[in-house]
């Protein structure tokens, strides 16, 4: 079983303590990454780098809740549980699509749960197949930046810094992915338009959020600026009537 990837973001030491080992005693393997603070979350997270995130509410600086609005606006997928002392935040917790709600002081029980469906959503998202040394491997859509073809080869770029290497062609894997997040800019290229943060006209290409350029067709130029603020717009469009209904 892979690990699964754990944000806990909590300012108090002694309940980030309490959290890590209740975490750590339930026997699943996890990666766990702690932050003190929303903004340092903010500043670190990419969309499919946790497969789960334990959110304080009450925090220095911007709030839990505000940190996951943001976090919402790039990543609709990721399993959240608010940790408090109050349920003065259930309706926003709903708005947010937060999981879980626990009060503090956290329980075994209610770690437990949360793992196990954080575990069960990460095996039912959608997500390509690939070979890597015989061994059968799924990589869901949501963690692939953009996906490059060198010779026979494919290189799929993913949101947590890694490159998986398979043999294959770019033409015969192009269909099993999303039309809507995803455009075949170029020949040698696939990109995730989750993942794009700008447009470059003179260099004709995507930037990406790991700062690499993957490569537009000149003739493409135009549908690729169409493509990437229609999807800009509609995740906009999704997260304002989340929060506004």
């Amino acid at each position: 079983m892979d690990e699964l990837r754990i944000a806990v973001c909590e300012d108090n030491s002694e309940e980030c303590n309490m959290l890590l080992s209740l975490i750590r005693d339930s026997g699943m393997k996890t990666e766990i990454k702690v932050f003190t603070t929303g903004e340092e979350l903010l500043e670190n997270y990419r969309q499919g780098s946790y497969d789960l995130i334990f959110m304080d509410i009450y925090m220095e600086g911007i709030s839990g809740v505000e940190t996951i609005k943001r976090i919402r606006e790039q990543d609709m997928e990721v399993p959240v549980a608010f940790t408090t002392t109050s349920t003065d935040y259930a309706l926003e917790s709903y708005r947010l699509d937060v999981v879980k709600y626990i009060e503090k002081p956290v329980k075994a029980k209610a770690v437990q749960d949360m793992l196990q469906l954080a575990f069960l959503k990460r095996g039912s998202l959608p997500g390509l197949t690939i070979f890597m040394e015989s061994k059968r491997v799924v990589i869901p859509f949501g963690q692939i930046l953009y996906v490059e073809q060198q010779a026979h080869d494919l290189l799929f770029y993913l949101s947590d810094g890694r490159c998986l290497r398979t043999k294959g062609r770019l033409d015969e894997v192009e269909a099993s992915f999303p039309l809507f997040s995803f455009m075949r800019c170029h020949k040698s290229y696939l990109a995730n338009l989750a993942f794009v943060t700008g447009l470059d006209t003179e260099l004709m290409t995507f930037r990406m959020v790991n700062g690499h350029n993957v490569y537009i067709r000149r003739e493409s130029m135009k549908k690729a600026k169409t493509a990437w603020e229609t999807y800009m717009f509609d995740v906009v469009r999704r997260l304002g009537g989340t929060l506004d209904e």
